[in-house]
């Protein structure tokens, strides 16, 4: 038996619930950038005539609501591109997990062969020695 052990437990990690998340941030970022364009489309028209005081506290509130839209969309976006990477990682050690029992099966094979033909050895050994 190899003198190691690979690791028998299976990558804990759900496939179908990761592509959800990655699902559900992409489209929130989308809605959040749909819906900025759709804000700025709107507040250029009533830009086109508006004047003084409010206007300047309106552009002011204006300009921070769409930095944070701007900034959360990224975010999800960044979390989307994590929850992709968390995916491959654990697929990655899913496929080493495999292999690293495949080798241990392997030389576990070839040990149990290497010590029958050992054993068949010697009982050839032994009656053609006997045999005086």
């Amino acid at each position: 038996m190899p003198n190691w052990q690979p690791n028998w437990d299976n990558v804990r990690w759900d496939d179908g619930a990761a592509d959800s998340a990655v699902a559900a941030l992409r489209h929130a970022a989308d809605l959040l950038d749909d819906t900025a364009g759709d804000r700025e489309r709107v507040a250029n028209e009533a830009r086109a005539e508006w004047r003084g005081r409010y206007r300047d506290e309106f552009e002011e509130r204006f300009s921070g609501l769409a930095s944070h839209a701007r900034q959360l969309s990224a975010q999800y976006r960044d979390a989307a591109a994590q929850v992709v990477r968390a995916s491959q990682s654990a697929q990655q050690e899913q496929r080493r997990r495999e292999l690293e029992r495949a080798r241990w099966q392997m030389e576990k094979e070839a040990e149990e062969l290497w010590e029958r033909l050992r054993r068949e050895a010697e009982e050839l050994a032994r009656r053609m020695g006997g045999g005086r």
